[in-house]
Formats: C-alpha cells, structure tokens, sequence
C-alpha cells in the first residue's frame, strides 16, 4: 500500500507540473501571436546554419528587424548542402513568407527558385554571394573581386621573389570563386608567382586543416596559402604549426577571434575583413523599404572591406569594440 501511495502521488505531481507548463507556454504562444500580428515576416537563409560568420550576419539582421517592426526567422542547412538549402527556400516560398534573404551557393541552381518567389510577389535579396542573372532585387555583400584582388596585392607586397601558392577555398560558390578569381588576376602580372594547389574545405575549419597539410607535404615549396572563407584561416594556421611550418605566409578571411589571435600570434599574416554584421543590417532595411514602398530597391549594395595585420590589429579591436 506505502508503494501505491507513492507512485499515486508521484503521478499526481506529474500531472499538475504538466499543466502548469502547458498553461505558461499556451501564454507565451498567446504572445508570440499577438507580438507577430501584423509584422511582416521574412525569412533569412544562411549558408551553415552554425557558421560563425553568418551568426554575425543575423546579428545584424534581427537588430534591424527591432527597428523595422518586422520578423525574421533564421535558417539554413546544418552542413552546406544546395539540396537542404532549396528545400529551405521552396518551404519559405510555401509559406508565403513577405520577403527571402538568400545565401547563393550556385546561381543557376537557386536562379529558377529566386524567380519563382518573384513570380509570386516574394522578393529575394541576395546576402554575401549574389545571383545577378535572376530576379532577386537586390545583393547586399562584398565586391568579391576586389577583395581577391586585395588579399593578392597584401601577399604580393609581403613576399620578395618567388611565389608558391596553396588556394583553400571554402567550396565551389560564387563568391568563393570571385574571391580566387580577383587573386589570380591580380597576381598574373607576377612573373615568379605562380598557383600550386587548390583544395576545398567546405567551409569547415577541420577540413581547412587537414586540406592545409595535404598541400604542404605535397608541394612542400609552397610558401604562402590563400584561404577564402571565415573558418579556412585558422585551419590553415594549424596545419602549419603541426607541420612545423610556421615559415609560411597566411593570407584569409574575416575577422572570427581565432583569426585575430594567429595574427597576434605572427602565425596568420593577414585577413581581409568583411562586413557581415551590416550584411545582416543593410538586407533587413532594404527589404522593408522595398515592403513599405519607402524607396526603390535594385542592384547591388557593396560593404567594405578591410586588410588586418599584426601592425593595425589592436587598432582595428579597439576601434570595432565589442558586438
């Protein structure tokens, strides 16, 4: 009998922590619904859901959505993955969402889903890699070319003589190859520079390190590696450390803590900063604008860049302070 009554009043404290709860999230439902009545609701797709970079990215976005009065729900693939992605827009279009703020991974694969949403007034803006034969209305980012073409000339001024060169791209998207189409342009009026390998991360520090040692021990002339995404940096820079390697000069993306330490530390030479916090910012705005028929919204909107070494790195931490 002691055993019953037990198990009796264990059930009975179950039940009633059940209800109650029910009753707290049925009310913060009630609000949510009240909070979203009204507010347009756009839907922010990113490139890895996890990515560092494009945690920055939503920053910005949902600050601007605090000023704008409108929602914005973030997603993206847990791995990069175009499939997952366009099952993510194809679902944001079913949901007759009021705007899409895109990753492109590759234009002619999200070009026919970008002009479907247009085709039943969704507006697409393309953030940080931009689709510019489709009907997105607008691309806010880096000018892709022009940051290659910077990450060239700093590795170009740093190194006399010959250059060996080791290119980790984060994957084969469209700014990835801007950003190594503007380098190769740039250094191609460098006699002794020449490209030696080209792997691919994915856009995942593990594989940058691994891709890294790869390329060191078979081209072990290589002297210098361009890394074209946000996590490649600090890949790199551990593979040549483990390699014994610190002799090789660095040159990469953005500006993640890890990044700005190997700078610190003289084992990254450079990094080429992008803007992915107005990213963020910028999209939401001009969505609204386009939404809110404040203002036309066309073309593309192009956020800086900015070249970060050891000689302008505290400088640059004090002066972008904390996000």
């Amino acid at each position: 009998m002691k055993i019953y009554r037990i198990m009796v009043y264990i059930v009975i404290v179950m039940l009633c922590l059940g209800l109650m709860s029910f009753l707290y999230m049925k009310g913060i439902g009630n609000n949510k619904i009240e909070d979203m009545e009204g507010k347009p609701r756009i839907i922010m797709l990113a490139h890895i859901y996890q990515n560092p970079y494009w945690q920055i990215i939503k920053q910005g976005a949902e600050e601007a959505a605090k000023y704008r009065g409108c929602i914005i729900e973030y997603n993206g693939p847990q791995a990069a993955s175009v499939e997952e992605s366009l099952k993510l827009f194809d679902m944001a279009i079913n949901a007759k969402v009021d705007g899409i703020l895109t990753y492109v991974q590759d234009e002619s694969l999200y070009a026919p889903y970008i002009n479907k949403a247009s085709s039943v007034g969704i507006p697409v803006i393309t953030v940080d890699t931009d689709a510019s034969k489709s009907e997105r209305i607008a691309y806010v980012g880096t000018d892709n070319i022009y940051a290659g073409e910077a990450a060239a000339k700093i590795l170009c001024d740093h190194i006399d003589g010959a250059l060996n060169i080791g290119i980790v791209m984060g994957g084969p998207t469209t700014n990835q190859i801007e950003r190594v189409d503007g380098f190769k342009k740039y250094i191609s009026s460098y006699k002794d520079a020449k490209i030696v390998d080209t792997q691919s991360s994915d856009s995942y520090m593990v594989e940058a390190r691994l891709m890294t040692e790869k390329m060191i021990t078979n081209h072990p002339d290589i002297n210098s590696i361009y890394c074209t995404s946000a996590l490649d940096g600090a890949g790199a820079a551990k593979a040549i450390q483990k390699l014994n390697r610190t002799d090789i000069v660095i040159v990469c993306f953005d500006d993640l803590p890890e990044t700005l330490d190997y700078i610190d530390k003289g084992i990254i030479y450079a990094t080429i900063v992008q803007k992915p916090y107005e990213m963020g910012y910028k999209s939401v705005n001009l969505m609204m604008d386009h939404i809110e028929n404040k203002s036309k919204v066309s073309g593309q909107y192009i956020t800086d860049v900015e070249v970060i070494t050891r000689d302008n790195l505290d400088d640059y931490i004090e002066q972008r302070g904390e996000r």
